[in-house]
């Protein structure tokens, strides 16, 4: 919700036009092409009817090797690497150009903001320097006017919500009105397996020594990081308690209250939203959406019986980790150590990874502008256009056939699906980012500077009409994502340039592989227009009930086998997948493959000459592998245990073969029958889409 409630509104950009692959003989090559669709990923030994994942990848997974800097190794890490060559030859050349470069120009920010990142000596002769006027403006709060000033204030220095912030946003009753919503505080310690485990538990107790660490690292002593340490980590659980759970998230009228600054007075008495939203440079008059249900409540019950210092300091706690990246190698020890407890990743990035990352976060814009004009192309653009045109008649087909739709949803559908919209590779217009002071000498100033600039963007667009800022989301939509999003206020996707390359899309490869990859996760966002949560929006991006009470009934039902499929599929001995939590993601999969089979049809009806086996394997058979090996992966338990509890998306193992079920014609490829392991009762299969 809140990543949503963080999209900005465009005001300032700049044109661009389509760009063509330089033909630059310095530009390396990239690859290898690891889990590239193959045969030799395959255990031949293995039978699909038994078991499919092992058939469709066992010889991969038997040689895969996990980096100690990941938690995972699967196709989407192979591409991060591929990704990551790539934007280290576009930064080196941005870091040569940036003393040239115009002021305020992507390659002079870029440049500019890399080598205040990599320069370590100045980093660590710094110190905690760069908080100093933060730490001060703490130390100045007296009461809780003064708390609730700085919250604001906090969102507007970090980009973050803490304990309680006023954030504006789409109205997800008339997505075309800009409003405020009353939201929780994001946390520290956001692991959802620490907290299904009671204080004092192994993880706890380590988690608390490390933040410990972190204090210790930032000049505490050991008594007061000892003390400090367990004061946030007590803090938390006691926000967390009152926030809602992963499952609940998924439901967005969970998440919009109507209310007023009296009523939230009533509910928080010792906090003040008009002072909260001032701190921020808001406005706030009278009405705003309270963004949890139980939340308010909670915090006042936490502030009545704990004094003031115990959030000052707590706000100096978060200070640093918000900042710790940029603060000096003295932290890398524990930054390692969490990230080991909490994921099993037992080494950190390269440092220039790192920097790219941060790059990504701060700067995402700025750097991708200089990464699509170097690596994307108008061919690529255009095909993957071709691609979003074939997924959508297929759907469109399939939504004329539901005999389970009534005609006023079905066509109510058929609009929603008509009037989708899509933005392929980058937009067509830049956020301009050049007003931004980054300099070579200030990394801290240069995120504070351009977080800043970010958060005054969406207050200006408070009162005015909503306009879409596509590829703007730093972390699920920039050009440089390997990822693509479907946004429900809008009723549109974006698929970032990033991954329109291979493993995911290879248009020199044959068709199955393309269609049942690229294809399926174009579907895959298409769906979530018509998910359990899309269903609730209408064409417009309004959250509205344009459905029937029997067809609603009727998709409820759906959504249940894939509830059931999840909770009973065991993803290690003792640990099963959680199926509602993950029922959009895959309700979105089960659509995905599905449309994407069916273009494949369509498309070899067009192209006979194409619907021949190659290495042995149908245009069939070779959709479902390639969906399959696209998820085909090795994880560390501890970020599966995460996952299972965070994440709306299955773990890999799951989606690499659980969706295929619900498609006829995956039986029907591999000769899957009743009474075969890998046979879902036709009864048990999702119809809805």
């Amino acid at each position: 919700m809140f990543a949503r409630m963080s999209r900005a509104i465009l005001m300032a950009s700049a044109a661009f036009v389509v760009p063509t692959l330089a033909a630059d003989p310095a530009i390396p090559p990239v690859g290898p092409n690891e889990l590239s669709f193959s045969v030799e990923n395959m255990d031949g030994a293995a039978s699909p009817a038994k078991d499919f994942y092992r058939y469709a990848s066992g010889k991969w997974q038997d040689g895969a090797v996990r980096p100690p800097d990941r938690a995972s190794i699967g196709m989407f890490d192979f591409m991060s690497k591929r990704l990551a060559a790539q934007l280290r030859f576009v930064i080196d050349k941005a870091v040569e150009d940036a003393a040239s470069a115009p002021k305020g120009s992507p390659a002079q920010q870029v440049g500019d903001f890399y080598r205040s990142y990599m320069d370590f000596a100045a980093i660590d002769a710094a110190g905690m320097k760069p908080l100093a006027a933060e730490f001060a403006a703490v130390d100045a709060i007296a009461d809780n006017r003064g708390l609730s000033q700085y919250l604001g204030h906090y969102l507007k220095v970090t980009g973050a919500p803490v304990i309680a912030a006023v954030v504006p946003s789409q109205d997800q009753l008339d997505s075309q009105k800009i409003v405020l919503y009353a939201a929780s505080g994001d946390l520290l310690l956001p692991y959802e397996q620490l907290y299904a485990q009671p204080a004092g538990s192994k993880l706890d107790l380590a988690l608390r020594e490390n933040l410990r660490d972190v204090l210790l690292a930032a000049g505490y002593a050991p008594a007061e990081a000892e003390r400090q340490a367990n004061l946030a980590a007590d803090l938390e659980r006691e926000f967390h308690a009152g926030q809602m759970t992963p499952v609940e998230r998924t439901d967005p009228r969970t998440s919009y209250i109507p209310s007023t600054v009296a009523d939230l007075r009533r509910e928080l008495p010792e906090l003040d939203m008009v002072d909260i939203a001032r701190g921020t440079g808001i406005t706030l008059t009278d009405r705003l959406i309270k963004h949890e249900p139980r939340y308010f409540r909670e915090l006042s019950a936490i502030l009545k019986r704990r004094p003031l210092q115990d959030f000052k300091d707590y706000l100096k706690i978060r200070l640093i980790a918000k900042f710790k990246p940029f603060l000096g190698t003295r932290f890398d020890a524990s930054t390692q150590a969490q990230a080991k407890l909490v994921y099993g990743i037992s080494a950190m990035p390269p440092r220039d990874e790192q920097a790219q990352s941060a790059l990504q976060l701060n700067a995402g814009q700025p750097l991708s502008q200089l990464y699509v004009q170097t690596w994307f192309t108008a061919e690529t653009r255009a095909k993957a256009a071709d691609m979003v045109s074939r997924i959508r008649t297929a759907f469109l087909n399939r939504l004329k056939t539901r005999a389970w739709l009534t005609e006023e949803t079905r066509k109510a559908a058929v609009d929603k699906l008509e009037r989708l919209t899509f933005k392929i590779g980058y937009p067509d217009a830049w956020i301009d980012y050049s007003a931004v002071d980054i300099r070579p000498d200030d990394i801290v100033g240069n995120v504070m500077r351009l977080t800043a600039f970010d958060v005054e963007r969406s207050i200006a667009k408070i009162g005015k009409p909503y306009e879409h800022e596509a590829f703007a989301d730093p972390r699920h939509t920039l050009p440089i994502i390997i990822n693509a999003a479907y946004d429900s206020l809008i009723n549109g996707f974006e698929v970032p340039a990033a991954i329109l390359q291979p493993a995911a899309f290879e248009p020199e490869r044959d068709a199955a592989v393309n269609f049942c990859r690229i294809g399926a996760v174009i579907g895959h966002e298409m769906t979530h227009g018509f998910d359990s949560q899309g269903r609730l929006f209408d064409a417009a991006g309004n959250m509205r009930d344009w459905w029937t009470a029997k067809d609603a009934d009727a998709f409820l039902k759906e959504a249940a086998k894939l509830v059931e499929q999840g909770n009973n599929f065991e993803l290690k001995p003792g640990l099963k997948a959680n199926g509602a939590l993950n029922v959009t993601e895959n309700m979105a999969d089960v659509g995905g493959i599905n449309f994407a089979y069916d273009a494949l049809m369509d498309y070899l009806r067009e192209h006979p000459e194409e619907n021949v086996p190659i290495d042995g394997l149908t245009p069939q058979q070779r959709c479902f592998l390639s969906w399959s090996q696209l998820w085909a992966t090795k994880q560390t338990d501890q970020s599966l245990a995460d996952q299972v509890l965070s994440d709306p998306h299955a773990p890999n193992a799951y989606r690499a073969v659980a969706p295929l079920k619900h498609v006829d014609a995956f039986y029907e490829a591999f000769g899957i029958k009743p009474g075969d392991p890998e046979w879902l009762a036709p009864e048990k299969r999702v119809q809805a889409w």
